[in-house]
């Protein structure tokens, strides 16, 4: 089981899950709340908290706005 360390903007979660990353962060966008400010990008890894300056060639990184919309959070 992994554990994965899922950022984007304000949002931080500790994520353990079979899930591939890409379906980790389609779960754990439902965890946002009003006070949550998203960036552009979410950012997996299991070795910690990522953002855009410290992602590396191993962090999985994905377009938030495509994830939203997959969710049915946008259209």
């Amino acid at each position: 089981m992994a554990k994965y360390y899922i950022k984007s903007g304000t949002l931080e979660l500790i994520f353990s899950t079979e899930l591939e990353p890409y379906d980790a962060c389609r779960r754990v966008i439902h965890e946002c709340n009003s006070d949550d400010e998203l960036d552009e990008y979410m950012y997996l890894d299991e070795r910690g908290y990522r953002d855009y300056t410290s992602a590396d060639t191993t962090t999985f990184v994905v377009d938030t706005e495509q994830i939203l919309r997959k969710e049915g959070y946008i259209k």
